[in-house]
């Protein structure tokens, strides 16, 4: 990605001293990326960029074609579909007395995007980037051919290829899935393709991410065979990789070539500022600031996958915490994501066992925190559980992962932390309980899988604004596979629902460096408070050189401040409901004390 430069913030200062305006320049390329011609005869123009949507960048351009240029829709011309376009804006140095020219898009020629108006000899052109050429619209549809991903590698008969121990050999990852099909589906061979895999695998999420993978190493492989068939596009095959795991994205970056990226969505909790207030104040044209209410939500219900097990049983008995049961049809010894459903008869304790068939007790894990099941998860009901092998001091054991019951479910609740003095609620097996406590959530929602974030002073607690729900399933949730991971999901989710609302749209100057996913300070004009903010879209205007930026309000993790103030060993053992009773700023006041 672009690295925003001094030069640059200064070029842009200079351009309303200087008598030379931006210049806009579109390359016309052949199919080997070589300039065949230059058009420059453009009237207006617009560009926008969205972190939201596969089509990352789109153009819209007039032009007054000349007879010298060769601007007519035809094969031997400039305008026709095998040519592809490169946007450059150039900035004037008054200085050097020359231009500085930015690479804005690579782009293609839409079909239903040409117009020609005789009157005013005007040609209208609209275009996209590179996904087009991979999503069927311009190219990337794939023919009469079946295309097989398989999990792991498998002899000329469909069966797994084996060690001397029995176990796989090699596990096929879902990154060397995606360099495949970008290399032979979509002729592309510039890219940066980022491992995908389980959130405890990257360091995004977890400090300790190498021990995980070390010790899990299926942490990244595809989950299962996948299958494509005759009419489906490059694209629906790499985004089918992509949301195997959410917070993913892909896309094509300008400022490198245009590069092909697949990659995790950037949380910023690290990044520098590229652009600060100062700066921004003195390109500012203009300020809209909402905050849309119409969106917040304090209440995420999150349903993931429907448990499919191959193997069932009600014959299981609990001793010393150890489930013992049989199961009809079970091999004679565990394997790697074979998967269970067991009727449970008693609650367990801390750090319970399961013995499938006494070959063995194997700890029972939880999927989201990859630590032994605390006391009280279960209870008489049917659970489902998946066997997992696990590199453990160079031996592989088994662990039996926790996936929930019949379908992975979690609730997660904003409160202030206080059930209600005054307001009860009878449950289902006539049980008074105080409203806004767990037992109350747990009867209403039907979910035992609840969680309760408490953050004393938000504007948006249930008990401020009562219970406002929002229920998340289908498309990405699906992928889901349990209860654990499910209520992570449920609480960003919610923290996205009640902490992101606050936006912001501002007009600059024409700033051609910028990108999405940034992270800026800005303090709007209503506030006394510089804040910091993460772009989430852009917009160009090439006829009155200006630029729009629509922005959402930047909150760093409780986790990120801790590791700021240089104690986050100090306090990595007080739960989230605590610290969550503070607000960034009182954090930080805390943590600047000496005897914290």
């Amino acid at each position: 990605m672009y690295e925003i430069t001094n030069e640059d913030l200064t070029l842009v200062l200079q351009q309303s001293a200087s008598i030379q305006t931006p210049r806009l320049v579109l390359e016309v390329l052949d199919s080997n990326q070589k300039v065949i011609g230059v058009i420059t005869t453009l009237l207006n123009g617009s560009m926008s960029i969205s972190s939201e949507s596969d089509i990352r960048r789109n153009g819209n351009f007039t032009i007054v074609p000349t007879l010298k240029e060769k601007i007519r829709l035809h094969p031997d011309n400039l305008i026709w579909m095998n040519k592809d376009l490169r946007l450059k804006l150039g900035l004037y140095n008054i200085r050097e007395k020359k231009y500085k020219y930015y690479t804005l898009a690579y782009f293609v020629y839409e079909s239903t995007s040409f117009s020609y108006d005789a009157a005013t000899s005007q040609i209208s052109l609209r275009c996209s980037d590179f996904i087009r050429k991979l999503d069927g619209t311009k190219n990337g549809q794939l023919g009469a051919l079946l295309i097989n991903f398989d999990a792991y590698e498998k002899d000329t008969d469909g069966n797994p290829l084996l060690d001397e121990n029995g176990n796989i050999l090699k596990y096929n990852t879902i990154r060397e899935a995606v360099v495949t099909v970008l290399e032979k589906l979509g002729q592309i061979s510039h890219y940066r393709v980022e491992d995908i895999g389980e959130y405890k695998g990257m360091p995004d999420y977890n400090e300790n991410y190498e021990q995980y993978r070390a010790e899990h190493e299926t942490w990244n492989a595809l989950p299962y065979d996948e299958k494509f068939s005759c009419g489906c596009s490059v694209l629906s095959i790499l985004t089918t990789f992509r949301d195997l795991y959410p917070n993913y994205e892909m896309f094509f970056d300008p400022s490198d070539g245009n590069r092909f990226i697949c990659q995790m969505i950037p949380f910023c909790y690290e990044d520098d500022i590229t652009l600060d207030n100062a700066f921004l104040q003195k390109v500012l044209i203009s300020e809209d600031t909402t905050v849309d209410m119409s969106t917040v939500r304090n209440i995420c219900e999150v349903w993931g996958k429907t448990i499919d097990t191959k193997f069932y049983t009600e014959d299981c008995t609990c001793s010393n915490n150890v489930y013992s049961c049989t199961v009809s049809g079970f091999d004679t010894k565990y394997y790697n994501n074979d998967t269970i459903s067991v009727k449970i008869p008693a609650v367990n304790q801390d750090s319970p066992k399961l013995d499938v068939n006494h070959l063995g007790a194997i700890d029972i894990y939880a999927e989201n925190t990859d630590l032994p099941l605390t006391a009280n998860v279960l209870t008489p009901a049917v659970y489902s559980f998946k066997m997992k092998k696990v590199k453990k001091d160079d031996a592989y054991i088994f662990r039996a992962y926790l996936l929930g019951q019949w379908q992975a479910h979690a609730i997660d609740i904003l409160s202030d932390g206080a059930a209600s003095k005054t307001e009860t609620y009878t449950t289902s097996d006539g049980k008074t309980v105080a409203k806004y406590s767990k037992e109350y959530f747990q009867d209403k929602y039907n979910c035992e899988n609840i969680h309760i974030t408490t953050i004393r002073n938000s504007p948006f607690t249930v008990q401020s604004l009562g219970e406002i729900l929002d229920v998340k399933t289908g498309g990405e949730y699906e992928k889901i596979s349990s209860d654990s991971l499910a209520l992570d999901r449920a609480v960003y989710e919610n923290w996205k629902n009640c902490r992101l609302t606050d936006q912001i749209t501002i007009t600059t100057v024409l700033l051609p460096f910028l990108d999405v996913n940034k992270k800026v300070s800005y303090k709007p004009a209503n506030s006394d408070e510089e804040r910091q903010y993460i772009i989430k879209s852009i917009n160009h205007d090439f006829t009155g050189y200006a630029t729009t930026i629509s922005m959402y309000r930047f909150y760093p993790s409780y986790r990120s401040l801790l590791k700021d103030a240089g104690t986050h060993t100090a306090l990595s053992g007080y739960s989230h409901e605590l610290l969550g009773n503070y607000t960034n700023e009182e954090l930080i006041t805390l943590l600047s004390k000496e005897d914290l």
